[in-house]
Protein backbone atom coordinates (compact mmCIF):
# COMPACT_ATOMS: atom_id res chain seq x y z
CA UNK A 1 0.00 0.00 0.00
CA UNK A 2 1.34 3.35 -0.90
CA UNK A 3 2.56 5.65 2.06
CA UNK A 4 -0.05 8.19 1.42
CA UNK A 5 -3.37 7.62 1.42
CA UNK A 6 -6.95 8.42 2.60
CA UNK A 7 -8.62 11.88 1.71
CA UNK A 8 -6.56 14.96 1.84
CA UNK A 9 -7.87 17.90 3.58
CA UNK A 10 -9.80 19.67 0.96
CA UNK A 11 -11.99 16.51 0.47
CA UNK A 12 -12.14 16.37 4.13
CA UNK A 13 -12.87 19.61 5.07
CA UNK A 14 -15.90 19.32 1.87
CA UNK A 15 -17.28 16.51 3.29
CA UNK A 16 -17.65 17.60 7.16
CA UNK A 17 -19.52 20.58 5.82
CA UNK A 18 -21.26 18.42 4.14
CA UNK A 19 -22.11 16.14 6.84
CA UNK A 20 -22.73 18.60 9.58
CA UNK A 21 -25.40 20.58 7.04
CA UNK A 22 -27.22 17.68 7.31
CA UNK A 23 -27.35 17.77 10.87
CA UNK A 24 -27.87 20.90 12.03
CA UNK A 25 -29.58 22.30 9.28
CA UNK A 26 -34.12 22.25 9.31
CA UNK A 27 -34.13 22.83 5.91
CA UNK A 28 -32.51 20.77 2.35
CA UNK A 29 -29.02 20.69 1.64
CA UNK A 30 -27.96 20.94 -1.78
CA UNK A 31 -24.34 20.86 -3.60
CA UNK A 32 -23.75 22.90 -6.73
CA UNK A 33 -22.45 20.22 -8.54
CA UNK A 34 -20.29 16.76 -7.69
CA UNK A 35 -18.55 17.93 -3.98
CA UNK A 36 -15.68 15.46 -4.52
CA UNK A 37 -15.00 13.39 -7.69
CA UNK A 38 -15.42 9.75 -6.21
CA UNK A 39 -18.80 7.39 -6.26
CA UNK A 40 -18.55 5.72 -2.83
CA UNK A 41 -18.48 9.81 -1.38
CA UNK A 42 -20.81 10.90 -3.08
CA UNK A 43 -23.23 7.90 -2.66
CA UNK A 44 -22.44 8.43 1.53
CA UNK A 45 -23.42 12.05 1.32
CA UNK A 46 -27.02 11.26 -0.45
CA UNK A 47 -27.51 9.25 1.77
CA UNK A 48 -26.94 11.36 4.66
CA UNK A 49 -29.54 13.98 3.04
CA UNK A 50 -27.42 15.90 0.52
CA UNK A 51 -29.63 16.64 -2.67
CA UNK A 52 -27.54 17.96 -6.25
CA UNK A 53 -28.44 21.29 -7.26
CA UNK A 54 -29.13 20.36 -10.68
CA UNK A 55 -32.07 18.43 -9.39
CA UNK A 56 -33.77 21.03 -7.60
CA UNK A 57 -36.70 22.66 -8.45
CA UNK A 58 -35.79 26.31 -7.93
CA UNK A 59 -39.98 27.46 -7.07
CA UNK A 60 -39.25 24.60 -4.25
CA UNK A 61 -36.12 26.53 -2.72
CA UNK A 62 -37.19 28.03 1.45
CA UNK A 63 -35.40 30.36 3.55
CA UNK A 64 -33.89 26.81 5.43
CA UNK A 65 -32.47 25.20 2.44
CA UNK A 66 -28.43 25.52 2.07
CA UNK A 67 -26.11 25.29 -0.81
CA UNK A 68 -23.24 23.97 -0.60
CA UNK A 69 -20.07 24.95 -2.80
CA UNK A 70 -18.16 21.46 -4.19
CA UNK A 71 -14.22 21.54 -3.44
CA UNK A 72 -13.07 22.48 -7.08
CA UNK A 73 -15.02 25.75 -6.00
CA UNK A 74 -17.41 27.50 -8.73
CA UNK A 75 -16.93 30.68 -10.87
CA UNK A 76 -17.39 34.19 -9.39
CA UNK A 77 -20.91 34.34 -11.44
CA UNK A 78 -22.48 31.05 -10.23
CA UNK A 79 -21.51 32.76 -6.84
CA UNK A 80 -23.73 35.90 -7.55
CA UNK A 81 -26.47 33.39 -8.81
CA UNK A 82 -26.64 31.20 -5.51
CA UNK A 83 -26.53 34.04 -3.48
CA UNK A 84 -29.73 35.33 -4.71
CA UNK A 85 -30.87 32.27 -4.72
CA UNK A 86 -30.07 30.42 -0.84
CA UNK A 87 -30.00 32.77 2.15
CA UNK A 88 -26.94 30.47 2.89
CA UNK A 89 -24.11 29.56 1.30
CA UNK A 90 -21.56 27.38 2.49
CA UNK A 91 -18.20 27.31 0.67
CA UNK A 92 -16.63 23.64 0.23
CA UNK A 93 -13.62 25.06 -1.78
CA UNK A 94 -10.61 23.40 -1.44
CA UNK A 95 -8.07 26.08 0.73
CA UNK A 96 -5.46 25.73 -1.99
CA UNK A 97 -7.62 26.19 -4.54
CA UNK A 98 -8.77 29.32 -3.25
CA UNK A 99 -5.38 29.99 -2.94
CA UNK A 100 -4.47 29.93 -6.30
CA UNK A 101 -7.64 31.74 -6.98
CA UNK A 102 -6.62 34.88 -4.91
CA UNK A 103 -3.27 34.45 -6.78
CA UNK A 104 -4.58 34.61 -10.00
CA UNK A 105 -6.99 37.78 -9.20
CA UNK A 106 -4.15 39.56 -7.34
CA UNK A 107 -1.78 38.81 -10.12
CA UNK A 108 -4.05 39.67 -13.29
CA UNK A 109 -5.08 43.02 -11.35
CA UNK A 110 -2.00 43.82 -11.65
CA UNK A 111 -1.28 43.33 -14.74
CA UNK A 112 -0.01 39.97 -15.61
CA UNK A 113 -1.06 37.60 -17.86
CA UNK A 114 -2.14 34.22 -16.24
CA UNK A 115 -0.92 30.83 -18.11
CA UNK A 116 -3.04 28.19 -16.89
CA UNK A 117 -1.95 24.71 -17.15
CA UNK A 118 -4.99 22.13 -17.25
CA UNK A 119 -7.66 21.17 -18.47
CA UNK A 120 -10.18 23.63 -19.36
CA UNK A 121 -13.28 21.11 -19.09
CA UNK A 122 -12.48 21.05 -14.89
CA UNK A 123 -14.62 22.41 -13.01
CA UNK A 124 -11.23 23.88 -11.12
CA UNK A 125 -9.96 25.62 -13.66
CA UNK A 126 -13.02 27.26 -14.74
CA UNK A 127 -13.15 28.36 -10.79
CA UNK A 128 -9.94 30.18 -11.47
CA UNK A 129 -10.21 31.55 -14.52
CA UNK A 130 -13.07 33.27 -13.65
CA UNK A 131 -11.10 35.21 -11.69
CA UNK A 132 -8.92 36.69 -14.09
CA UNK A 133 -9.14 40.31 -14.45
CA UNK A 134 -9.76 41.58 -17.49
CA UNK A 135 -9.72 38.39 -19.02
CA UNK A 136 -5.78 38.36 -18.93
CA UNK A 137 -5.74 34.27 -18.34
CA UNK A 138 -4.64 31.42 -21.05
CA UNK A 139 -5.73 27.99 -20.45
CA UNK A 140 -3.10 25.63 -22.15
CA UNK A 141 -2.86 21.79 -21.98
CA UNK A 142 -0.53 21.44 -25.21
CA UNK A 143 2.27 22.89 -27.17
CA UNK A 144 -0.51 23.54 -30.30
CA UNK A 145 -2.43 25.78 -27.89
CA UNK A 146 0.91 27.33 -26.33
CA UNK A 147 1.60 27.91 -30.38
CA UNK A 148 -1.67 30.14 -30.90
CA UNK A 149 -0.68 32.20 -27.94
CA UNK A 150 -0.74 36.29 -28.97
CA UNK A 151 2.13 38.19 -28.65
CA UNK A 152 2.99 41.19 -26.76
CA UNK A 153 1.26 39.46 -23.84
CA UNK A 154 3.80 41.64 -21.04
CA UNK A 155 4.46 40.32 -17.85
CA UNK A 156 4.00 36.40 -17.42
CA UNK A 157 2.85 33.86 -14.63
CA UNK A 158 2.46 30.29 -15.26
CA UNK A 159 0.95 28.12 -12.83
CA UNK A 160 -0.99 24.74 -12.80
CA UNK A 161 -4.60 23.30 -12.56
CA UNK A 162 -3.69 21.65 -8.34
CA UNK A 163 -3.97 17.99 -9.80
CA UNK A 164 -2.28 17.54 -12.65
CA UNK A 165 1.26 15.40 -13.07
CA UNK A 166 4.09 17.63 -11.96
CA UNK A 167 6.66 16.14 -14.32
CA UNK A 168 4.54 17.11 -17.46
CA UNK A 169 4.05 21.16 -15.83
CA UNK A 170 7.11 21.52 -15.19
CA UNK A 171 8.39 20.01 -18.81
CA UNK A 172 5.38 22.30 -20.16
CA UNK A 173 6.90 25.13 -17.90
CA UNK A 174 10.16 24.61 -19.39
CA UNK A 175 9.00 24.97 -22.95
CA UNK A 176 7.37 28.55 -21.96
CA UNK A 177 10.18 29.63 -19.74
CA UNK A 178 12.41 29.50 -23.47
CA UNK A 179 9.79 31.23 -25.37
CA UNK A 180 9.22 33.80 -22.82
CA UNK A 181 12.55 34.20 -20.77
CA UNK A 182 10.76 36.58 -17.84
CA UNK A 183 7.71 34.36 -17.28
CA UNK A 184 7.39 33.72 -13.92
CA UNK A 185 6.68 29.72 -13.37
CA UNK A 186 5.28 29.09 -9.92
CA UNK A 187 4.22 25.02 -9.14
CA UNK A 188 0.78 25.21 -7.55
CA UNK A 189 0.02 21.54 -7.66
CA UNK A 190 -1.16 20.67 -4.12
CA UNK A 191 1.17 18.65 -1.67
CA UNK A 192 -1.19 15.78 -1.41
CA UNK A 193 -1.62 15.23 -5.30
CA UNK A 194 2.54 15.47 -5.57
CA UNK A 195 2.98 13.14 -2.95
CA UNK A 196 0.94 10.69 -4.02
CA UNK A 197 3.30 11.04 -7.65
CA UNK A 198 5.95 10.70 -5.91
CA UNK A 199 4.80 7.12 -4.59
CA UNK A 200 3.59 5.87 -7.81
CA UNK A 201 7.69 6.50 -8.59
CA UNK A 202 8.20 4.47 -5.85
CA UNK A 203 6.55 1.90 -6.64
CA UNK A 204 8.88 1.37 -9.51
CA UNK A 205 11.92 1.68 -7.47
CA UNK A 206 10.76 -1.22 -5.34
CA UNK A 207 9.57 -3.84 -8.09
CA UNK A 208 6.43 -3.21 -8.17
CA UNK A 209 4.70 -4.98 -11.50
CA UNK A 210 1.34 -3.60 -11.27
CA UNK A 211 -0.65 -0.72 -9.52
CA UNK A 212 -4.08 -0.77 -8.72
CA UNK A 213 -5.60 2.74 -9.02
CA UNK A 214 -8.51 3.26 -6.79
CA UNK A 215 -10.58 6.45 -6.91
CA UNK A 216 -13.44 8.29 -9.33
CA UNK A 217 -13.21 7.50 -13.13
CA UNK A 218 -13.65 11.03 -13.33
CA UNK A 219 -11.31 11.99 -10.74
CA UNK A 220 -8.72 14.13 -12.56
CA UNK A 221 -6.02 13.48 -9.86
CA UNK A 222 -6.64 9.90 -10.04
CA UNK A 223 -6.60 9.74 -13.83
CA UNK A 224 -3.01 11.75 -13.19
CA UNK A 225 -2.26 8.50 -10.96
CA UNK A 226 -2.93 5.77 -13.47
CA UNK A 227 -1.24 8.31 -16.19
CA UNK A 228 1.89 8.46 -14.29
CA UNK A 229 1.78 4.73 -13.65
CA UNK A 230 1.56 3.68 -16.79
CA UNK A 231 4.31 6.15 -18.33
CA UNK A 232 6.65 4.51 -16.06
CA UNK A 233 5.60 1.10 -17.46
CA UNK A 234 3.61 0.06 -14.84
CA UNK A 235 0.52 -2.13 -15.52
CA UNK A 236 -2.65 -0.16 -14.22
CA UNK A 237 -5.77 -1.17 -13.31
CA UNK A 238 -8.36 1.89 -12.63
CA UNK A 239 -10.67 1.06 -10.41
CA UNK A 240 -13.74 2.60 -8.14
CA UNK A 241 -14.42 0.28 -5.31
CA UNK A 242 -12.78 -3.40 -4.09
CA UNK A 243 -16.01 -5.01 -6.05
CA UNK A 244 -14.22 -3.59 -9.04
CA UNK A 245 -10.66 -5.47 -8.73
CA UNK A 246 -10.37 -7.90 -11.70
CA UNK A 247 -9.26 -10.38 -9.53
CA UNK A 248 -8.22 -12.86 -12.24
CA UNK A 249 -6.01 -10.80 -13.88
CA UNK A 250 -4.76 -9.51 -10.97
CA UNK A 251 -3.82 -13.54 -9.76
CA UNK A 252 -1.09 -13.60 -12.58
CA UNK A 253 1.15 -10.42 -10.74
CA UNK A 254 3.50 -11.53 -7.63
CA UNK A 255 3.98 -7.58 -6.41
CA UNK A 256 0.76 -5.52 -6.61
CA UNK A 257 0.85 -1.52 -5.33
CA UNK A 258 -2.15 -0.09 -4.12
CA UNK A 259 -2.80 3.71 -4.24
CA UNK A 260 -5.59 5.73 -3.90
CA UNK A 261 -6.89 9.38 -5.30
CA UNK A 262 -7.13 12.09 -3.08
CA UNK A 263 -11.05 11.81 -2.88
CA UNK A 264 -10.42 8.10 -1.94
CA UNK A 265 -11.16 6.73 1.42
CA UNK A 266 -8.60 5.07 3.30
CA UNK A 267 -11.23 2.62 4.30
CA UNK A 268 -11.71 1.68 -0.21
CA UNK A 269 -7.34 1.01 -0.32
CA UNK A 270 -7.51 -1.15 2.52
CA UNK A 271 -10.54 -3.19 1.57
CA UNK A 272 -8.30 -3.78 -1.37
CA UNK A 273 -5.26 -4.79 0.02
CA UNK A 274 -7.53 -7.14 2.18
CA UNK A 275 -8.99 -9.09 -1.27
CA UNK A 276 -5.30 -9.12 -2.86
CA UNK A 277 -3.91 -10.52 0.42
CA UNK A 278 -6.79 -13.10 0.23
CA UNK A 279 -5.46 -14.46 -3.05
CA UNK A 280 -2.53 -16.20 -1.65
CA UNK A 281 -4.54 -18.70 -0.01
Amino acid sequence: MASVSGFCGGVKRALGLAYDACRQCTGRVYVAGELVHNKEAMENVKAAGVKLFRNCNLEKITPHDVLLIRAHGCPREQWAKFRKLFNTVIDGTCPHVVGISKMVECESGKGKTILLIGDKSHPEVQTLVSFAKDDKVYIIGSEAELDLLKNGLGQILVIAQSTIDESFFKSFASKISKLYPHAEIKNTICVSSRRRQQAILNFKKEGIEAVVVAGGIHSNNTRTLAQIARKIGLTVFHVETASDLPIQKLKTFQVIGVIGGTSTDEKTTKQMIVDLLALEN
